[in-house]
């Protein structure tokens, strides 16, 4: 199996771009004070990239996608645990499509 020169650049250039973004905001957030709102913003980040990740597929009608969005919805609002969430979507979804939806 041989890789494309110009695939394998890309993902390269994407992960050092992951990283730069990563350490970019670690040493960033070191010059902002974690005023009450901004700690608010922060505890709500892990269930907006969710929904940002669910979402689009739910809306064009992936069954699978939509349930798993119920699901860390469900979760999220009664275990109050970001960690249940993300799970309970992942398990919806896997199963839903491994049963296949």
């Amino acid at each position: 199996m041989s890789v494309d020169p110009q695939t394998l650049a890309a993902i390269c250039v994407m992960a050092l771009a992951t990283a730069f973004n990563r350490s970019a905001g670690f040493f960033l957030m070191r010059l902002i004070p974690v005023t009450p709102r901004v700690r608010r913003v922060l505890d709500c980040l892990p269930g907006a990239v969710l929904v940002a990740l669910l979402a689009p597929g739910a809306v064009h009608g992936d069954a699978a996608m939509l349930a798993g969005l119920g699901a860390a919805f469900l979760a999220a609002k009664f275990t109050r645990s970001d960690l249940l969430a993300v799970v309970a979507a992942m398990a919806t979804a896997a199963g839903l499509r491994a049963l296949g939806f």
